[in-house]
């Protein structure tokens, strides 16, 4: 791993020119740009941007060279990791606007990740033959493993009867519908659109708790406070997404009944008698 190097001691950079102070030929600590790109991984450009966005310190200009403090290390290796993440630049940006309660922050943020992407039900995925994936849809018909095969629910694994299924609850899910006498097709449209809904929904939840770190969970200030308001709020979001469902699937369905009921008062039934002649 390379030390901060000075203007005899290995790569310069000339590519900093800008905002530059008076040179200090006797001060030439710090880290060159290429250096910095090979100790964090972070590329070149990515560095340049995060400086444009404040995130960074900008280099200190030492006659044609540029070299970024030493402590401009470990603020980009910490930005990069909060990015491998998922964190936006937005909430980077006001997290390391505490100085002293950075390296706390990261700090926590590392001890309960393993808390944070613990799955929320018991699912997996799995190699079965054909014949358990029947069983499990209470079908003897091969005809069902092309319809699932078809719409994405379980695909063929080598040149045998095995099938990868990639979620068995999707899988179980599947079969209780099938047994409904719901059509796979119908089945694939509707987890589809629900899917696509919910992939929203979740994104814009966490988006919310994300931006407010200090009401998310009101006076938990340890990464063992915070793992255990998260675990509490697992069954309590589960529960608030049914809750919610049920609401909106009533209304809908009153919404269609009243719609479909005045049409009925104005078009006459298909299958109504013809008048006498």
């Amino acid at each position: 791993m390379p030390a901060p190097t000075g203007i005899m001691g290995g790569m310069s950079t000339t590519d900093e020119a800008s905002g530059a102070a008076p040179p200090d030929l006797a001060d030439t600590s710090g880290y060159t740009l290429d250096q910095l790109e090979e100790l964090t991984g972070v590329p070149a450009r990515t560095i340049r941007f995060y400086r444009q966005e404040g995130l960074i310190d900008p280099p200190r200009r030492v006659g044609r060279h540029a070299f970024y403090a030493p402590e401009q290390l470990g603020r980009l290796r910490f930005i990069a990791a909060l990015r491998e993440r998922g964190m936006g630049l937005e909430a980077v940006g006001r997290l390391i606007s505490d100085p002293n309660a950075e390296l706390q922050s990261f700090a926590i943020l590392l001890s309960i990740q393993d808390e944070l992407l613990e799955p929320w039900i018991d699912d997996r995925s799995a190699i079965i033959d054909g014949e358990e994936v029947l069983r499990l849809l209470g079908s003897p018909h091969r005809q069902a493993l092309e319809d699932l095969e078809q719409f994405g629910v379980i695909s063929r694994h080598g040149s045998g009867d095995s099938y990868e299924v990639p979620s068995l609850a999707v899988l179980e899910l599947a079969a209780e519908m099938m047994s409904a006498g719901i059509e796979p097709e119908v089945s694939a449209q509707a987890w589809g659109a629900m899917q696509r809904r919910i992939s929203e929904l979740a994104d814009e939840l966490i988006t919310i708790f994300a931006e407010h770190p200090d009401h998310g969970f009101a006076g938990n200030d340890t990464a063992a406070e915070i793992s255990d308001g998260f675990r509490q709020l697992r069954p309590i979001a589960l529960r608030a997404v049914q809750v919610a469902f049920a609401h909106e699937i009533q209304r809908a369905l009153g919404v269609y009944v009243s719609l479909a009921s005045d049409a009925d008062a104005i078009v006459p039934r298909r299958d109504a008698a013809a008048p006498p002649g």
